[in-house]
């Protein structure tokens, strides 16, 4: 009996921690969209310049921590890149498609 309990005991023991292991913590991001007609000039001349024949998939406004940046995905066809802006409009980070593999690219500032 006294190893029956035990047992049980153990198990429920490892079900507790399991459970809790399990929780899922949402990220601290606040995510608004942007309408493609309120991007700045900033953003749609780079796009234009580096990015011929690519059309703006989707914008969108992330604020974390007072931080604000700009995260623009654009297409062409089948590829996919995604472009990260700071609060003053100057590209961060480029993160270009390459043969089905995302890699991430540092372009300098002009």
């Amino acid at each position: 009996m006294k190893k029956t309990l035990l047992l049980l005991l153990l198990l429920m023991t490892a079900l507790v921690v399991n459970s809790q292991s399990n929780i899922v913590i949402t990220d601290n991001f606040d995510r608004t969209p942007i309408l493609f007609a309120e991007l700045k000039a900033p953003i749609t001349d780079f796009i234009t310049r580096h990015y011929v024949g690519f059309i703006i998939n989707q914008a969108t406004r992330v604020v974390k921590h007072n931080i604000i940046t700009y995260e623009i995905i654009i297409v062409s066809g089948l590829k996919t890149d995604t472009l990260i802006y700071d609060q003053n409009y100057n590209i961060v980070r480029e993160i270009i498609q390459k043969d089905d593999s995302i890699k991430p690219v540092q372009r300098k500032k002009h």
